[in-house]
This record gives C-alpha cells, structure tokens and sequence, in this order.
C-alpha cells in the first residue's frame, strides 16, 4: 500500500490573527465587565450612601422629637404636680372652713340655748312662775335598755329666797301583763342620784342613768316637782318617749 500525502496550505499569519483577535475580544469583555461592575457597584454605593443619610436624618429628627415630648412631659408633670398642690391646699382651706362653721354653728348654737335658759330666768312674764322644768333629756346608754337623763330645773331671779322640795319622775308604758308605771327612782343604777331632792335659787342640775325593765314599753315620762312649801303648787310636765329618744323606742 503507498502511502496518501496530504498537502495543506501554509498560513502563519493566521493563527497570529486568530490568537490576536481572540485577546482583543477576552480584553474587550473584561474591560465591558469591568465598566458595568464598577457602575453597578457605584451607583449601589451612592444608593447605599443615600439611605444612610436620611436614616442619620431620620434618627436626627427623632432625637429632636424625643427630646421636645420629654420636655413637654417633664413641663406637664409640674402643671400637674402644681395643680395636685393646689387641689391639696384648696381641699384643706374647704375643710378647715366647714370645721370652723361647724363649730361656729354649735357655739352658736350653745349660746342661744344659754341665752334662752338665762332668759327664762330673768325675764319679767316668768317671775311667777317660781320654781319649773327648764329642761328633760334622754340619751340612750351603752347597754341595750340603759339611758341617761338630764333635767334642769330654773327659778326666776325676782325670787331670792330658795326653793326646796323633791321629784317625782315616772315611766308610763305597757308591760307583760298591760298597762305599767314604774317610778324612776327604782330604776335608776347609780345610788348618788337614786333620791331626786331639789334646793334651787336660780337653777339646779340632775343627771343619772337608769334601766329599763325586760318586757317594759315605755311610751312617756311624767315629771312632778313637788315644793317644801306649805300650799306651794305642785308642777308637772309629760314628755313623749319616742320624742325624747328619736323614735328609738324602749329594749
């Protein structure tokens, strides 16, 4: 077999042309890559560069608003702490002036009743009536059924001599067994005032407690003062129960 002779055309200048070219066009696409990376990455900077400008804005003007509504807190805490003292002082000013009105109104209180009792003492149309019942109370006690009295008795000032004699004081009511009397010197608990015995020339104070008995219902007293004096009228004086204590009734 003969041997087959390949005859190729020789051409050196064309594989400097191909390699050539080929490192032109490599050296364009880096360049090409290169441009649009480094625009990209500016134009990503800049953006970058822009938010963190108005974030530092942003924090800028919230640090300012911060500070203005801390100021206004601070301010309206003191308006508020101003107002509280105010509230405070004007509070106490209203109830010293209710106490003081309370007070003045008892004392005044206190005076006309002392007014009325001196009045009665020395007034002209009362200068005969000798000795009277000026006043009777009662209280109620600590225990259930207990009560306290109080009864003053006057004579005129135009009368100098004095005037003795003794009372008489009965509860009038209903009982287990109907209608009751019981005269109050048995009820009474304390012995000093268990003997009711008056000698007055102006007025005389009697005061003492009582209790009532279980099943006792009182629904008035009755007060006799009956004077020393040969011929010297007797006086009386009824006072509803329910009146005396309020409506409390009796047990």
């Amino acid at each position: 077999m003969q041997p087959r002779i390949v005859v190729t055309r020789h051409r050196p200048w064309l594989r400097a042309w191909i390699i050539g070219g080929g490192t032109c066009l490599i050296a364009v696409a880096a360049w090409a890559l290169y441009s649009y990376t480094r625009a990209s990455t500016v134009s990503d900077f800049e953006r970058a560069q822009l938010e963190v400008e108005q974030l530092r804005e942003e924090r800028r003007s919230l640090t300012r608003d911060l500070r203005a509504a801390r100021e206004r807190v601070a301010e309206l805490e003191q308006q508020a702490a101003y107002i509280q003292q105010s509230q405070d002082i004007d509070t106490q000013a209203c109830s010293a002036v209710r106490d003081s009105m309370t007070q003045a109104q008892a004392e005044a209180s206190e005076l006309r009743e002392q007014l009325a009792f001196y009045r009665g003492i020395v007034e002209p149309e009362q200068s005969r009536a000798g000795v009277r019942i000026y006043e009777f109370k009662l209280s109620a006690g600590a225990q259930p059924g207990r009560y306290r009295f109080d009864l003053v008795l006057i004579q005129s000032v135009r009368h100098e001599q004095r005037v003795a004699g003794r009372i008489q004081v009965n509860l009038v009511g209903r009982g287990s067994k109907g209608d009751a009397r019981y005269p109050l010197h048995d009820l009474i608990t304390d012995d000093s005032t268990r003997n009711l015995l008056f000698s007055l020339k102006y007025f005389e104070e009697f005061a003492g407690e009582f209790q009532l008995p279980g099943a006792f219902k009182p629904t008035r007293i009755e007060v006799t003062l009956v004077p020393d004096e040969n011929g010297a009228p007797n006086v009386e004086e009824s006072y509803d129960w329910d009146r005396l204590t309020g409506g409390t009734g009796g047990q």
